[in-house]
């Protein structure tokens, strides 16, 4: 049991939430610990994909969104790991590992064909 203080009126999920992310139990601790790994991974798809990687690495919203969503997927335990083939070869894949961590990857492919 955790008393907290709010300036507005809080819903009840909302002061869980808030009471959850004070608390300093262990169920408490690991939950925040997974909050900070999903949003370190958001972050991630920002800065490889979206609007804080450089102009000519950024993809599409709806790209964005997807993998925004993956993210959200392998958060919750639904997916285990997603890769996507986007165009001008390039791969984003995002993947959880052992520890937890949520792990977010470009990978860009240069195919150069040479003619005679």
């Amino acid at each position: 049991m955790t008393q907290i203080e709010a300036d507005e009126k809080l819903t009840a999920a909302q002061a869980e939430e808030q009471a959850t992310m004070t608390c300093n139990c262990t169920e408490a601790v690991e939950y925040q610990k997974e909050k900070q790994r999903k949003e370190k991974a958001m972050m991630n798809v920002s800065a490889l994909f979206g609007e804080n990687a450089t102009p000519d690495k950024r993809c599409g919203e709806g790209i964005v969104n997807i993998l925004k969503a993956a993210v959200e997927e392998i958060y919750t335990g639904g997916l285990a790991k997603v890769t996507l083939n986007l165009r001008g070869g390039v791969k984003a894949s995002i993947s959880q590992n052992a520890k937890g961590e949520i792990n977010v990857e470009r990978t860009e492919t240069k195919k150069q064909k040479l003619t005679e």
